[in-house]
């Protein structure tokens, strides 16, 4: 009886745990830098927790168990390129099951946003968490165009894949250092997407936002 209860404890507030993973996955370079352990090892290990804990949001049974197989596969695809660093298969095999994956995430929280009636903890942690799986969607595709063509970004003095996240959200936040610039058509043109869909998705939310909370009020 207490698992139950503490498995009901977990569910509540799986927002927040997802949420957490993701931000501690970002912080990966600060890990590898704190600890002495091999730094693809601690990659593996923190994309794992997103992945574990990001499968939580689904309701829906049919939501279940398309993220249990993806992120079941997702896994097993991950720690096979941990121990076959240099396959290409692998490589391909996880940029498109992560991209599968997350994109499944987002529509599952954009569903869940609709659906939400009143202003409260999920709602205002699932976009938060769409915004940041968004990054790294973007961070995938744009690792996918790097493996497609190697000359299509001029990257900084020992880039890792961690540098197409790290660019990916500097993208959506049309930040733009540039100390990672697009150089090919294709990079330009899918940094460009990335710029509009981050300013289309924080005046859409916030609309959202603002149009639930007036109805609350007003009921």
């Amino acid at each position: 009886m207490k698992s139950i209860l503490n498995w009901e404890k977990v569910l509540e507030y799986k927002y927040l745990i997802a949420l957490l993973s993701v931000f501690n996955f970002l912080l990966t370079p600060i890990h590898i830098a704190l600890s002495d352990f091999n730094p693809a090892y601690v990659v593996v290990i923190n994309y794992t927790l997103v992945i574990i804990s990001s499968s939580l949001i689904a309701t829906i049974k049919r939501a279940k168990v398309i993220t249990y197989i993806l992120g079941f596969l997702m896994l097993l695809v991950i720690w096979l390129e941990f121990s076959n660093n240099y396959s290409k298969s692998i490589l391909i095999c996880r940029l498109m099951l992560s991209f599968l994956l997350f994109a499944c995430f987002c529509i599952i929280l954009i569903r869940q946003l609709i659906a939400i009636k009143e202003i409260n903890l999920q709602f205002i942690l699932g976009p938060i968490l769409g915004f940041l799986y968004l990054g790294i969607i973007g961070g995938v595709l744009f690792e996918f165009i790097h493996f497609l063509e190697p000359s299509s970004f001029q990257l900084t003095k020992g880039h890792s894949g961690y540098s197409f996240y790290y660019f990916s959200f500097i993208s959506i936040t049309t930040v733009g250092y540039g100390d990672i610039t697009p150089i090919t058509a294709p990079a330009q043109s899918l940094t460009l997407v990335m710029n509009v869909i981050g300013q289309f998705y924080l005046a859409i939310v916030i609309g959202v936002f603002v149009g639930k909370y007036i109805n609350t009020k007003s009921n």
